[in-house]
């Protein structure tokens, strides 16, 4: 069942340039301890967690890339999905340089392989790709993910196109599963840190 009328319209919308900063805030607090995050950028003094840093200026240059092709949705303050359309592949140029440059060569060198075949396995088909997605610390468990999945979704659907993701958690890989997604494999990054590429067909 759909969850949109859970959340009113009028809060969720498309991003805006205005909404860079509020929109790294929250995907940092999501992201806060992703395993795989920290597996590449582990804060110094308390490695299962991520750089806080490098995952700000990540999820920053995210919302840079992904803006421009209009399927970037926000609800204020809360939380925010980035998507790219149909035939269009984002410039994620800069993620490279902010990889190396807060990842230990010995971890981002043979990380390089495992991001090249997330890649190939992006459906050969138009489909809506989802970049990040995540609620702040204060909206959690209140239906905002599903809600932003669904507007997307919702076209999918309509205009029968396929959607595709990487869930780096068992916890979110579940929550794609509920949506429609199926595992296509598992890339293993290093032990307990596994990249789930999941695909949706249209209903």
């Amino acid at each position: 069942p759909l969850t949109l009328a859970a959340v009113s319209l009028a809060r969720m919308r498309h991003a805006t340039p205005l909404d860079a900063n509020a929109t790294a805030t929250v995907l940092t607090q999501a992201f806060s301890a992703d395993p795989l995050m920290a597996y590449l950028w582990p804060d110094p003094e308390q490695p299962e967690f991520p750089s806080q840093r490098a995952l700000r200026e990540f999820m920053h240059a995210a919302f840079e890339a992904y803006l421009t092709h209009g399927h970037s949705y926000v609800i204020d303050g809360q939380a925010a999905a980035l998507w790219s359309p149909p035939g269009i592949k984002p410039d994620t140029s800069s993620f490279g340089e902010i990889f190396a440059t807060h990842a230990n060569p010995e971890i981002f060198e043979p990380a390089v392989a495992n991001f090249a075949a997330m890649h190939e396995l992006h459906p050969e088909e138009p489909h809506f790709y989802l970049a990040q997605i995540g609620a702040a610390d204060t909206a959690r468990g209140q239906g905002l993910g599903s809600a932003l999945l669904e507007r997307v979704l919702l076209t999918c659907d309509n205009e029968g196109f396929l959607a595709h993701l990487e869930a780096t958690t068992p916890r979110s890989k579940a929550l794609y599963a509920r949506h429609g997604f199926e595992t296509v494999t598992e890339i293993s990054f290093a032990p307990d840190v596994t990249l789930y590429p999941m695909t949706r067909t249209p209903r």
